[in-house]
């Protein structure tokens, strides 16, 4: 392995492109993981079996235990960089990188962006637009406490955990009734996600209409450089799913320079001074409206998007600001093309056929890049309600946005020629639908 390595920590998602990043850099990978190697994504199991990348079992909760960790590696080999691989890793990469004298952002700045109430106080304390929020405990919430929610926010409103990702547990909300039954499912079912919990403090906050796109960029000297934006497309409400993304989204000038406007004073704000970010804002007749924003590259594949649309890779500049290193920034003049990637998903109970023969469909759109279906044939598909009842996915590319769209609209047609309606969990589904109506408009809370 070579002498100096980056240490990643709970590479998933998009932070699996992380490894091949850095190996391309001359550096040796380590990855620091809560998880068993078996545990890992197949990609990062490959790295470890091929002795491209060595894997540390170490709880990733813990900035404490990483950071022994960390120090016993340095002890052999220079650890050039700390990179969180994923949303929940930042505060622990922040204190590592701290612990070790390396680039990163500070413990506070971590702990701003992990918490979207705390977030949302600090961009607001600087001028940037937010929607107005009341923060929740779930312990805590009892009818007066949400009453006195509603009227401070209104309807629709939008419930999020404070500390969540990938849209777990984020749904509109009409009317009380609604409000009750999403704080009682946080309360009754906590979610564990990658060991941790997920949904004890919820956000209450007011409902911002208007489309949604991402900002991926990084920051290094100083300087915050957007790559790219990033159309975000969403499922159907009241959930947030999102079913694809279109890089670039190809605002009009002046709109792509209010949204990097906002882009920026929102990074600065946060104390994001070096390593990528994501940022996600909606437009509205008012101006760009953050949603959130995080130290970290988007998930859903949009680096690979990026790369494929302009060249620019994001996964390498992240880890040249986090190691200290001069990131070349993107080449204004080249001819940018246009990459999408669609997720599947069905709007009613169903049945999936034969993936395989969908795979093969789909791979002979043109433009299609990759293609992947994870059930096996017979799956139950259910509508979705967050990224995992997504049953796969394609990416696509092409020279321009109207052969793009024509490429998505062929992938559409061949998903939902691959599934059947499932009868019987649609009619589960119909009587369970006019139950909560027959019980809806409570005003009162029943926990």
């Amino acid at each position: 392995m070579p002498d100096r390595t980056v240490l990643i920590l709970e590479p998933e998602s998009s932070g699996v492109d992380l490894i091949p990043a850095a190996l391309a850099l001359g550096f040796g990978v380590h990855i620091g993981d809560r998880r068993a190697v078996h545990e890992l994504p197949t990609a990062i199991r490959e790295a470890v079996a091929a002795g491209t990348a060595a894997h540390h079992q170490v709880d990733t909760r813990s900035a404490g235990a990483v950071a022994d960790m960390a120090a016993a590696l340095a002890r052999r080999t220079e650890v050039a960089a700390v990179v969180p691989g994923f949303e929940y890793s930042i505060p622990t990469a922040s204190a590592v990188a701290q612990r070790l004298g390396l680039p990163g952002i500070t413990p506070r700045s971590a702990e701003l962006l992990r918490d979207k109430r705390r977030m949302k106080q600090a961009l607001a304390g600087r001028g940037v637009k937010v929607a107005g929020g009341v923060p929740i405990a779930v312990e805590r919430a009892d009818d007066s406490l949400l009453k006195d929610v509603v009227r401070r926010v209104g309807f629709p409103a939008v419930v999020k955990p404070v500390n969540g990702s990938g849209s777990l547990r984020v749904r509109r909300v009409e009317d009380f009734a609604e409000l009750c039954d999403q704080v009682e499912l946080s309360r009754r079912e906590p979610l564990d996600d990658l060991g941790l919990s997920i949904g004890g403090r919820l956000l209450v906050e007011s409902y911002v209409t208007g489309p949604e796109v991402s900002v991926e960029g990084y920051v290094a000297d100083g300087t915050v450089r957007v790559v790219a934006v990033t159309e975000k497309q969403l499922g159907p409400e009241p959930h947030f799913v999102e079913i694809g993304h279109i890089v670039d989204a190809g605002l009009e000038p002046e709109t792509r320079a209010e949204v990097e406007r906002i882009t920026r004073a929102a990074v600065q704000a946060l104390g994001l001074h070096v390593g990528a970010f994501h940022l996600e804002a909606r437009l509205t007749s008012s101006g760009p409206v953050v949603i959130e924003v995080a130290a970290r590259l988007g998930g859903d594949r949009i680096p690979e998007l990026v790369a494929a649309s302009s060249g620019f890779d994001l996964p390498r500049a992240m880890i040249q600001a986090l190691a200290g290193l001069p990131v070349t920034p993107p080449d204004a003049g080249g001819r940018p093309r246009v990459a999408g990637v669609r997720f599947f998903t069905v709007p009613h109970p169903a049945v999936l056929g034969d993936p395989d023969r969908l795979v093969r469909r789909i791979s002979a759109v043109p433009g299609c890049r990759a293609a992947s279906v994870g059930p096996e044939a017979g799956a139950a598909l259910r509508p979705a309600t967050d990224f995992r009842d997504r049953f796969g996915h394609a990416v696509l590319v092409a020279d321009d946005r109207r052969t793009l769209d024509a490429a998505l609209a062929q992938v559409d047609t061949h998903v939902e020629q691959a599934v059947r309606a499932d009868a019987g969990e649609a009619a589960s589904a119909r009587v369970d639908a006019l139950a909560g109506k027959a019980t809806g408009g409570t005003t009162a809370c029943v926990f």
